[in-house]
């Protein structure tokens, strides 16, 4: 497994566990508290005592003190459901590492975290349509299983996240949290496929990839720029005040996009794929409460 993340890495994450912002009510028996009562240690509540329920749960204390027959509750453990949406357009094959590179290394690391607290994950790559996907892993001894998949994957074609994920392929069901990891430039927008996913009962985190250059190109002079995507070519004299207007432009495509996900109670991340990825997650997402 080293060969996708580091060992010592590994050693860090699974002291961590990404974080729900509600309590989950899986089928499966996992690390995170349910609104359902259970048979965790942790005390939930009283209740009268009914013919017929366990006798050990009574709590004879407050039957010295009240003359009442009362059951102590607990609450339930139930899994975590974690959904892992992986752009392998072609314009995430851009930058040195690569976007696509480090958003699979982070798809590792969000994916090992979850597995090592038993909660359920799911990984679909998507172009302008699902590609592959690895559906519902479960346990410590599933990891190998995510990272091979993981490291199959490769960028190719032109993204449309809208068509990808509006389609059946892309769901599975389940409520939990999706996180997706693009940089969002699609020519068709992002906002339809988003919504569709967080409909299908998901709390979503949006986290986008932008490189350096993209962000704050330096180039000069008169160019032919060709689009990674559709090798479409377009002519183009950058000068000063061209890429003044280049940069307001991303920043508004930007604060957009983080407006839209504030609407719609999503979690926005500007991720910055220069960065190691132990600072991806311990100085960007653990900060932000995504994981702990």
């Amino acid at each position: 497994m080293s060969y996708l993340l580091d060992p010592s890495f590994l050693r860090r994450l699974e002291r961590m566990q990404v974080v729900s912002r509600r309590m989950m009510s899986g089928s499966h028996m996992g690390k995170r508290r349910s609104r359902s009562l259970g048979s965790s240690l942790e005390f939930a509540d009283f209740r009268s005592y009914y013919p017929g329920d366990d006798l050990r749960q009574l709590d004879w204390n407050a039957y010295a003190r009240l003359g009442k027959l009362l059951l102590k509750t607990f609450l339930d453990e139930r899994e975590l459901h974690i959904t892992l949406y992986l752009d392998c357009s072609l314009s995430m094959n851009y930058g040195s590492p690569s976007k696509f590179a480090q958003a699979v290394q982070l798809a590792a690391a969000l994916g090992y975290v979850s597995l090592q607290h038993l909660d359920r994950v799911s990984v679909y790559a998507f172009e302008d349509r699902v590609t592959a996907r690895q559906p519902f892993l479960l346990g410590k001894g599933k990891s190998h299983a995510l990272f091979q998949f993981l490291n199959g994957l490769r960028p190719g074609g032109t993204g449309s996240i809208n068509r990808a994920l509006r389609s059946g392929a892309a769901i599975h069901g389940k409520p939990g949290v999706s996180v997706i990891l693009s940089d969002f430039l699609f020519e068709d927008g992002y906002e339809a496929g988003i919504s569709f996913v967080q409909a299908s009962q998901q709390e979503v985190i949006l986290v986008q990839m932008l490189t350096e250059e993209e962000r704050r190109p330096q180039l000069q002079g008169d160019l032919r720029l060709i689009d990674s995507e559709t090798q479409a070519g377009k002519e183009i004299a950058l000068s000063p005040p061209v890429l003044k207007d280049y940069r307001q432009s991303l920043a508004d495509f930007q604060s957009s996009m983080k407006a839209f996900a504030a609407r719609r109670g999503m979690v926005y991340v500007d991720a910055d794929p220069s960065l190691p990825i132990e600072d991806i997650v311990f100085k960007t997402f653990a900060p932000m409460g995504l994981i702990r």
